[in-house]
């Protein structure tokens, strides 16, 4: 997703905020740090080739970062910034605006973002 100045930037934002797992990766980024390949485990159907495109995109708009680590076995951990943080906080708020509209038994993926919903065990296991 390339940024253009002279596209609106709530349309470039909505954009990023609909594309296919930004939602997913930064709910389990709210969590803490998550390594890349971990992603692939922690959301299921979610492919190595989306899963890069999507970091792309949410480091270019100050979502996540990226940190290196050079050890004896280096890797590499993304973690949400402060601006990813109050986008989800907005998405949080829409969720609940549109159930109060149209309320299904949908399972959203906005689902579980205060964090009594998202620390359960079973999102994190080794």
């Amino acid at each position: 997703m390339e940024k253009n100045a002279a596209d609106c930037p709530l349309s470039s934002v909505l954009d990023l905020v609909g594309a296919k797992w930004t939602v997913q990766i930064l709910r389990e980024l709210a969590l803490g740090p998550v390594r890349t390949r971990k992603f692939l485990r922690l959301i299921p159907g979610l492919t190595m080739k989306s899963l890069q495109e999507r970091i792309k995109a949410m480091q270019a708009y100050g979502l996540i970062t990226r940190i290196e680590f050079d050890e004896k076995l280096p890797h590499v951990e993304h973690s949400i910034t402060e601006r990813g943080r109050r986008l989800l906080a907005v998405m949080s708020e829409l969720k609940e605006i549109a159930c109060e509209i149209n309320c299904s038994s949908c399972k959203c993926s906005i689902e579980g973002y205060s964090q009594a919903e998202m620390d359960c065990p079973a999102r994190r296991e080794a």
